[in-house]
Order: C-alpha cells, then structure tokens, then sequence
C-alpha cells in the first residue's frame, strides 16, 4: 500500500514537470525542469526517487528564482501557476511529521 501512494505521488510530479516543461518557452527554464526531472529519477529504487522529489523541486523553485531575477526569463502567469501546483503538492505529500518544519523557509519564501 505504502508502495502504491509513493508511486502516484511520483506519478503526480512527473505530470506537473511535464506540463511546466511543455508551457515553458525559455530553454534554459526548460533546462531547469529536465535537472529536476533527471535528479528524482537518477535514483535506482522507488524510496530513494521519492526522498529526492523535495530537493529536486526546491532546486528547480531557486533556478526559476535566479532566471527570474537576473531577467533571463519572464514566466507567464500560467506558468507561474503550475509551480506554484507543484510546490504545494510537494509540501503536502513529500513531507510529514516534524521532518516537514525543516523546509518552512524553502516552501514559504
């Protein structure tokens, strides 16, 4: 069971990297999302692929801030919306319990 939920979380992430991926007009912010992409499924086993979304998405969240900040890319308010998708359903099935107060300031700023 606890098997299952795992995969339809990753399955989840796949499909939003997918549709950030496919709105996304900018390459190096497309770059961004492949990385992000590579890192949850670089890993060999499901518990490992699962534990890396976190860092996977935090990355790629300081990625769009930096292409963001330096004007190398204007994301449109579609585009912002689906990050803004992914990282809320990130924080809500990737972390649990006291292990999630550790991310406060990653997901709040």
């Amino acid at each position: 069971m606890r098997k299952n939920k795992r995969e339809v979380a990753l399955n989840q992430v796949d499909q939003l990297l997918t549709e950030l991926f496919d709105e996304l007009t900018s390459a190096k912010a497309k770059a961004a999302v492949q990385r992000a992409y590579n890192t949850i499924h670089r890993q060999k086993s499901l518990n490992m692929s699962y534990k890396m979304v976190p860092d996977a998405i935090t990355t790629l969240k300081k990625e769009f801030s930096h292409l963001s900040l330096t004007k190398q890319v204007r994301f449109t308010r579609a585009q912002e919306e689906l990050v803004s998708r992914l990282t809320v359903f990130t924080r809500k099935a990737f972390q649990h319990g006291f292990e999630g107060l550790m991310f406060i300031n990653v997901w709040s700023g």
